[in-house]
């Protein structure tokens, strides 16, 4: 069956979908997304994710038509495609420049929605866990875009290219500090001591959803302290145990950096709570919502 999207306003099939060559979001990479997760026809903390899309969009000057009006075109999408377990990615930028480049006036934005059908990693990936590599490309806490989830978004394409071409599934990024950052496409965890360390948010983070519900829901139930703060490269490698987390892949045991071991090289016991502790919550956030939608 033939994709369908949502482009301005519209339903329209894949292929009919456009967007003017003057586009800021192409000449500039000017923009915004959010990637959500849908299960069972639900999408999981969608009001957190148009939340940071709002917060990002008005420090971008770009308009968008309010949560509502997104929260309708997104599950239009998703039943349009007939999906009930999907990937659905959001992106928007201001719209058309003059042929003279500017700032972005307040013009029509452009917002084009995606929903693909969407299979997560296999169980044998998460009984093994992520292999990662430490990337050359840094992220720069001083970069007013660290922040933001931009749709110019080379940095992390350069990562994840490194990572393919060393071979492991992900690539863990540095700052300008050589410290710590987040991973190609996740924020990164790790456990000492019952307790648990991220890097903190003037690390140069995209502060992830996922992360957020770690931080604030999950760590806190299952009796955890937490610790948000500068972590070094060694920090990690000597950790007893380390996670990534994501939309997509929710919680991802993360069992080798720089070719090293973390821990016993194998998804550690407080990593696999917190992977069951996720799945647990997304079951009754569905129920909450009022179970699923046929698509």
């Amino acid at each position: 069956m033939e994709a369908i999207v949502y482009l301005n306003g519209s339903l329209v099939p894949l292929p009919q979908a456009r967007i003017s060559p003057m586009d800021h979001g192409f000449l500039h990479g000017y923009g915004l997304f959010e990637t959500m997760r849908a299960y069972n026809g639900r999408v999981f903390r969608l009001e957190k994710h148009l939340a940071r899309l709002e917060r990002s969009a008005r420090a971008l000057n770009i308009d968008l038509d309010g949560p509502a009006k997104l929260e309708t075109a997104i599950y239009d999408a998703l039943r349009a495609n007939h999906l009930l377990n999907a990937r659905i990615r959001v992106s928007v930028s201001p719209g058309e420049e003059e042929l003279a480049p500017g700032v972005p006036a307040r013009v029509e934005s452009t917002v084009f929605i995606t929903a693909i059908s969407y299979e997560p990693p296999s169980e044998q990936v998460y009984r093994r866990g992520f292999t990662a590599m430490v990337s050359r490309v840094h992220r720069s806490p001083r970069s007013p875009a660290s922040g933001l989830k931009s749709l110019s978004a080379l940095d992390i394409l350069l990562a994840r290219q490194e990572a393919a071409s060393y071979g492991v599934d992900h690539a863990i990024m540095l700052n300008d500090d050589d410290l710590v950052a987040e991973g190609s496409s996740s924020n990164v965890f790790h456990v000492n001591d019952r307790t648990l360390f991220t890097p903190a948010e003037h690390s140069g983070i995209l502060p992830g959803v996922t992360r957020d519900v770690v931080l604030k829901e999950l760590a806190p139930s299952l009796g955890l302290a937490t610790e948000e703060e500068d972590v070094a490269l060694s920090d990690l490698l000597e950790a007893e145990e380390a996670f990534l987390t994501n939309s997509m892949i929710e919680i991802m045991p993360l069992t080798v950096v720089a070719d090293r071991s973390i821990g016993t090289g194998r998804p550690g016991p407080l990593t696999r709570r917190f992977m069951k502790a996720y799945k647990e919550l997304v079951e009754r956030s569905l129920l909450e919502q009022g179970g699923t939608d046929t698509p």
